[in-house]
């Protein structure tokens, strides 16, 4: 786990000197995978020290959330609306996309994310290996699987945005665990595997969340005409995306 950190933390530091130079979608969404990695194993190491890491990675991860949910409801809407009807949306709504992506750019160029990067690429360097080992990567997987499971008999029971989410979480969490370990000498073709299936999931999971954190932020934009079309194309997509999971489900027994 201490190398998958050592590396993860090279691509997130890649991707901020970009972002801070010039705002990219594409470098901000893999700043964001490369905090969520980090947060997920700090999680399994179970260290004061890797707890309050933790919560810092995650409250700089908190900032960019508005810039990532308008990147992709951006490209949303271009797929679903009419060359005119996106223009338009786009027209209306350019003002918040602007001010979210400054502020994602405005945390990387401040001192507490500098700081907070040369603190981290220390604690690194002084933790060593001994903060985790092939064995724990199992043990956490293990934990992982059995809360992802948990979580999705709660979404098939209750069947409700929260447990679906909470279920996108699980399901993101044994990823990253598995990707962790994948040079483990004896398990590192099924903790490939592991990942394989998760990615497959997820990807759904992903494209169904999307369509939950739309409807939100359509429910406090103006009421307008290409709003309200919008809205409805939405609401189409969030219900063929979680059929679709549920399909994907019955298929995957990892998660049984």
């Amino acid at each position: 786990m201490h190398k998958t950190l050592f590396n993860i933390s090279g691509d997130i530091e890649e991707a901020g000197n970009a972002l801070s130079l010039t705002y990219s979608p594409e470098q901000l969404y893999a700043l964001r995978v490369g905090i969520r990695r980090t947060r997920s194993i700090l999680k399994h190491i179970g260290s004061h020290k890797s707890r309050s890491y933790r919560k810092t990675w995650g409250g700089f991860a908190a900032v960019t959330n508005d810039a990532r949910d308008w990147d992709v409801f951006l490209i949303t809407a271009e797929k679903l609306l009419t060359p005119g009807d996106y223009c338009s949306f786009e027209t209306l709504n350019r003002k918040q996309v602007q001010s979210s992506r400054e502020a994602a750019v405005e945390m990387l160029t401040a001192a507490p994310w500098r700081r907070h990067l040369k603190e981290w690429k220390h604690h690194l360097g002084q933790t060593g290996e001994e903060s985790s080992g092939q064995d724990q990567v199992l043990t956490s997987l293990e934990r992982a699987l059995v809360k992802a499971r948990r979580a999705l008999q709660l979404a098939l029971t209750v069947d409700n945005d929260k447990r679906w989410h909470k279920f996108r979480i699980a399901v993101k969490e044994v990823r990253y665990v598995a990707d962790s370990g994948k040079d483990h000498p004896a398990k590192g073709e099924y903790l490939v595997e592991v990942s394989a299936t998760c990615r497959s999931v997820q990807t759904l999971l992903g494209d169904w969340h999307d369509t939950v954190v739309q409807l939100d932020i359509l429910s406090e934009l103006a009421d307008t005409a290409v709003h309200d079309r919008l809205g409805s194309l939405v609401r189409q997509r969030k219900e063929q995306f979680l059929s679709e999971i549920r399909s994907e489900l019955l298929e995957q027994p990892l998660f049984r």
